[in-house]
């Protein structure tokens, strides 16, 4: 039934476009249409243009109507039994040439043609239309030619529109003395044919010979030589009558082959896509289906180009793989870059992408620890390190002048999540790069006054402006950057959300923009993903003290309060559901339990609800009531409940039960982040022995004072990327997926910690105590103890000369302070300070390779 509605709804979409282009006709803005001729067919290429337009790929284009009829006067043509229909894509020109942009469709187009007796070369065009997979079938005189055809993850949403790519397919057949018949069957879908073409199958010999021998080094797998230049040696060749089916069959892989790579860079690119009106995944899906119809026939391997073909398919499929966490691409992927390892074993990146750790050597490979450097220092300064390095590439060598990666830039600010410790030690490279990019993504095309400009989930709408406009108050004094956060809190108070049925506030839906909000069921929940899109509006809070958005923040966070209190559909009480309906305020809407959303996307399934708990933590921050606390003891104490089965291999518990629960936030990083936090701000020491057991690494050292644990806690880090440099900097396509540490890691929180004295993920809440600037890369720190009242860190410089830097107070509360440095237990400097704000400037001094302690104790208010 589901098929069904689909072929129906192709049925309408064809109507549609013919009936437009008959209008057009009539009005006299439709392209001209070609009729066709008979033909006497002759052993030599044709390109059959299916549709309405006429073909510019070949002077042999042979136009090709819905109502062109086979008969023996005519040649070729549709046989009796056809039904398909014209279609015409008005305003696709960006992206298809004239013989792309039309097509015929149906559910099964029959076609013959009187080709001669001999060996023919096949290749069809089809288009994708709303599919991931392929179930069409085309069949060459009663034998099927289709070739395995790659299938793409589909998306969580269900597609409305028509994709813009289409597949190609080649095979080689044997046409006897009854010609040609070729059948396009749709099954599942309907067949969208946009062209074939049918060309005799030829040897290489004297000239031709030359050129194939060009072809050959040419499709080595890392040959980076241009395409152009034999296309046009096979444009001068094919004017001799013997070599013209030679010509135009290379010509034709080569067209096909040069059109992959450029798709190939062209990625997420806003300069491409706005040239091509393609997106990222259309570049990237379109190359994939290219490189099937080049790779997937029999006999390929013996193709000149087979190599380099491969080479890239195989990385492309690797990316996409990362990307969706699927098996569709990963198993293609693991097809061929096992092939390429076959070919070439000796080959370091070949072995990259086949999972071998490659050190590719650097400047930090032989650096030796100094005798008197703390271990943590000597950790932090060598991950640091390397995580500059990598970033650096960005800067310097990838960002463009808009700021982008060439992720797309809802990809691109993903790269930023390891970004922050090392802006925040006081990198000056490092943030101008995630400035620049801040800066392109606001002026963009996707943001619109202050927020994404088309409504989507939010964690793909909230993601331009969370991960790049926050922290901007904490690296820039500029204002600018504090008004660009009053958009987001607007939008919060006036539009997205409102008072429920319960008089509490809820997000109205996960799906907005700032202009619009979806509300159609599932859509209409509030969930604990929305904390991104709030994330921005808890910085402006903080920065501004603004009193109608900490009101509206504390509001919200009471209605999330108000739910955590209550057990419906078996919740164990103090836990966060997974959504709230709005405006019933029921738990996953129409949904049976708790915890399952099915809301399209699976993150928005329950996942421990601690982005939930940080804005609780926050709001207590914000206004010392302590009832937004309750939670955090409520989780602790189901988690001690069921403290003995957290180390377990599998969830022992029935789903959605309270050791269910407990077993999940024991085995939950995000859950531990924001306790660690809660720990540090807190100073609850109930729950130590628990933490300690089970929390990071820097919440471990902070408890214990044992830095082995920090030591310990960056070796996976390292361990990641001390190795395979390349699939970190140049080889990297989707720029969401530069993971930099264990379980694909995206950020380095224990830096982040050690850094700036909080460790919380993503920076989601303004918590930090201390921030640098202008800054060494070889000065490394560790905040031992802070609040509103005192400061205590360690810090020690690699350099071989005195450093100065910058230390920014953002903890400490407005007062008069001693500051002293000491080193080898004398105080070397000790000076009164002043601090007025957060955020206030002191200046420091360092000696070279030298442990220092900072202590900044309050003398008065």
């Amino acid at each position: 039934m589901f098929k069904k509605s689909k072929k129906n709804l192709y049925k309408s979409y064809i109507h549609f476009w013919w009936c437009l282009a008959c209008m057009l006709v009539v009005f006299g803005s439709c392209k001209s249409v070609n009729q066709p001729e008979p033909i006497s067919f002759q052993q030599q290429p044709y390109f059959f243009d299916a549709g309405a337009a006429q073909s510019e790929l070949s002077d042999n284009g042979v136009p090709l109507t819905a109502s062109w009829q086979y008969s023996k006067e005519n040649g070729y043509g549709w046989l009796s039994n056809n039904k398909g229909e014209s279609f015409f894509h008005e305003g696709w020109e960006p992206s298809r040439d004239a013989f792309l942009i039309d097509g015929i469709a149906g559910d099964e187009l029959n076609f013959k043609a009187d080709i001669s007796k001999g060996e023919w070369w096949v290749t069809v065009w089809f288009e994708a239309g709303l599919e991931d997979s392929s179930t069409a079938n085309i069949i060459a005189n009663g034998k099927n030619i289709t070739p395995w055809l790659q299938t793409f993850t589909p998306n969580s949403e269900e597609r409305e529109s028509i994709q813009k790519i289409y597949r190609v397919i080649q095979q080689k057949v044997t046409v006897e003395d009854q010609g040609l018949q070729l059948d396009f069957v749709g099954n599942e879908d309907v067949f969208r044919l946009l062209g074939f073409s049918v060309i005799p199958d030829s040897e290489p010999k004297g000239k031709a010979a030359e050129i194939y021998e060009e072809m050959k080094s040419a499709g080595g797998f890392d040959s980076e030589e241009k395409l152009e230049p034999m296309i046009e040696k096979l444009d001068r060749l094919a004017q001799q009558e013997e070599y013209e089916n030679f010509a135009a069959f290379w010509k034709l892989q080569l067209q096909i082959l040069k059109k992959a790579e450029k798709y190939f860079w062209y990625r997420g690119w806003s300069k491409y896509t706005e040239q091509t009106e393609l997106g990222l995944f259309d570049h990237l899906h379109q190359t994939v289906m290219l490189y099937d119809g080049l790779l997937n026939y029999e006999g390929a391997d013996e193709n000149p180009l087979y190599e380099r073909e491969l080479w890239y398919r195989g990385r492309l499929l690797y990316w996409l793989w990362l990307e969706r966490g699927i098996h569709y691409e990963k198993d293609a992927a693991e097809r061929d870059l096992a092939k390429m390892l076959e070919l070439h074993p000796q080959n370091e990146l070949v072995r990259m992408y086949n999972g071998e750790k490659i050190d590719n050597g650097d400047p930090f490979d032989n650096v030796k620890k100094p005798s008197n450097a703390p271990d943590w220092a000597f950790a932090q300064w060598e991950v640091t390190n390397r995580l500059k390095h990598i970033a650096d590439w960005w800067v310097l060598e990838q960002q463009d002048e808009r700021g982008e990666f060439g992720g797309k830039y809802g990809d691109d600010v993903e790269i930023l999540r390891f970004w922050s410790p090392l802006i925040l030690s006081g990198d000056s490279v490092v943030y101008q790069g995630w400035k620049k990019l801040a800066d392109g993504v606001w002026n963009s095309s996707k943001v619109y006054k202050g927020y994404a400009k088309n409504p989507s989930d939010v964690e793909h709408s909230s993601e331009f402006i969370s991960d790049t406009a926050p922290l901007m108050v904490l690296y820039n004094d500029d204002t600018k950057y504090e008004e660009r956060l009053s958009y987001s809190a607007k939008y919060f108070k006036d539009l997205w959300t409102g008072f429920n049925d319960n008089n509490h506030r809820f997000f109205k839906s996960a799906w907005f923009s700032s202009t619009e909000i979806e509300t159609e069921p599932p859509k209409n929940r509030d969930v604990p993903y929305t904390t991104r899109a709030a994330k921005a509006v808890r910085y402006y809070a903080w920065k501004t003290q603004d009193e109608p958005t900490v009101t509206a923040l504390k509001e919200w966070a009471d209605g999330w309060l108000a739910v955590s209190q209550k057990t419906d559909k078996g919740k164990p009480l103090g836990i966060i559901p997974a959504s709230v309906a709005f405006p019933s305020e029921e738990f996953n809407g129409s949904e049976d339990n708790w915890y399952t959303a099915n809301m399209f996307w699976d993150y928005f399934d329950w996942s421990g609800g601690s982005a939930i708990l940080d804005q609780l933590l926050f709001t207590w921050t914000m206004t010392g009531n302590d009832k937004y606390l309750k939670p955090f003891v409520q989780h602790l104490d189901l988690v001690s409940k069921y403290d003995s089965y957290l180390m377990k291999s599998d969830n022992p518990f029935e789903e959605g039960s309270e050791g269910w629960a407990a077993y999940q936030l024991g085995n939950s990083d995000g859950f531990w982040n924001v306790v660690g936090t809660w720990r540090l701000l807190t100073g609850y020491t109930d729950y130590d022995d628990l933490i300690i057991a089970h929390g990071t690494p820097f919440i471990k050292y902070r408890l214990s004072g044992n830095t082995s644990y920090l030591v310990e806690g960056i070796q996976p880090y390292l361990e990641t990327i001390r190795y395979n440099y390349p699939l970190f900097t140049t080889e990297a396509i989707h720029t969401d997926r530069i993971h930099i540490g264990p379980g694909n890691a995206r950020e380095i929180g224990i830096v982040q910690g050690m850094v700036t004295g909080y460790g919380i993920a993503e920076s989601s809440s303004p918590y930090i105590a201390v921030s640098w600037e202008d800054a060494s890369r070889d000065i490394t720190y560790l905040v031992t103890d802070s609040d509103s009242t005192m400061l205590e860190a360690d810090l020690y410089s690699f350099s071989e000369k005195d450093e100065e830097l910058t230390m920014r107070s953002w903890q400490l509360s407005k007062g008069n302070y001693k500051m002293k440095l000491i080193t080898r237990g004398e105080t070397f400097e000790s000076r009164d300070i002043t601090i007025n704000k957060g955020g206030d400037r002191i200046r420091l001094k360092l000696p070279s390779k030298q442990l220092v302690n900072i202590s900044i104790q309050q003398i008065s208010k």
